[in-house]
């Protein structure tokens, strides 16, 4: 976790300065209400200073609006569930909202590097900033698609949650006890991958990106034309020896399951999918950003039961 020093910009409070201001609030509250004690009003006021915190991307704004409830009012940048997050530039509001931020939230590992240079160049080097892969302990190569692993997540949660108790102490029981809350679902995601490899550990599927491998693999399945994707995954037309692989793969039914990303589909991942159909080998479509009004556990469940539908079909047949 990558952290700096506090500061006391205009929109950006400390902790002890949060306090303070909170406590003249409680007394022109309580004065206000004719109530005596301090602690009588500390639920009325704590509303009335959330933490402003701020993530790249839809997914971590979820995690940390589960875990952080009232006490933390959290804004987002890449929610547009169309949008390519690898195509996107940051604008003079993206600025304005990182300056704005007491917690900043990307994924990292290059990723959402214009998270970094907005902080580097001192947009808001004073806001509590964490990565995920550096509460990991990321290296490259290693995917970057951190979501999709469910205890990848569990360890942001923990990572968030103790930060936004760091600024709002008040509230650090209630956080606590929606991180527990969200941990147990992440433990039944974990709970439901472990039984879907035991069935299907070793099927043979194919992606049109490794955007999902982390999933993939924590399934135990056998992910084939690695290259193919990576050239898909940066822009690069994958050669024609990778591509002809994977269309004879397709042709054949030597595929039990071909994943596409929604929001980058281009000619050469149309016409697999075209392959795909004629063969009668099951595609799922998945997204790369969080769809709106929907929770990550929710998300996983539904991507574990297409995967579970796809692998467990009988259709899976060479064409005549």
């Amino acid at each position: 976790m990558r952290l700096f020093p506090l500061s006391d910009q205009r929109d950006l409070l400390a902790p002890d300065a949060v306090r303070r201001l909170t406590r003249r609030r409680v007394f022109a509250v309580c004065a206000g209400a004719g109530v005596a004690t301090y602690a009588g009003c500390v639920e009325e006021v704590s509303a009335m200073t959330p933490v402003r915190a701020l993530t790249a991307e839809a997914v971590w704004r979820d995690i940390a609006v589960q875990i952080g409830g009232d006490a933390v009012a959290v804004d987002c940048v890449m929610t547009a569930p169309e949008l390519d997050p690898h195509l996107f530039e940051p604008t003079p509001a993206t600025a304005r909202a990182v300056a704005a931020a007491a917690v900043l939230i990307a994924n990292g590992g290059g990723y959402d590097a214009w998270m970094d240079r907005l902080v580097d160049a001192g947009k808001n080097s004073g806001a509590r900033y964490i990565r995920i892969s550096d509460v990991i302990g990321w290296r490259e190569p290693d995917n970057t698609h951190f979501w999709y692993d469910p205890v990848i997540v569990r360890q942001a949660a923990a990572a968030i949650a103790s930060a936004f108790s760091g600024y709002a102490g008040y509230a650090a029981p209630a956080i606590a006890a929606r991180k527990e809350a969200l941990l147990r679902d992440i433990d039944a995601i974990v709970a439901r991958v472990r039984a879907l490899r035991a069935k299907f550990s070793g099927a043979r599927v194919a992606a049109t990106e490794p955007f999902l491998d982390r999933l993939l693999g924590a399934l135990g399945l056998d992910e084939a034309h690695a290259e193919f994707q990576r050239s898909v995954m940066n822009d690069v037309e994958p050669g024609p020896a990778d591509v002809a692989a994977f269309e004879s793969d397709l042709r054949n039914g030597r595929l039990r399951m071909l994943v596409y990303n929604a929001q980058t589909v281009t000619p050469a991942t149309t016409r697999l999918l075209s392959l795909a159909g004629a063969a009668r080998i099951p595609t799922i479509s998945v997204t790369e950003t969080l769809p709106p009004k929907l929770r990550w556990q929710d998300w996983m469940s539904g991507i574990l039961d297409q995967i579970e539908q796809a692998l467990s079909s009988n259709v899976n047949r060479r064409p005549a």
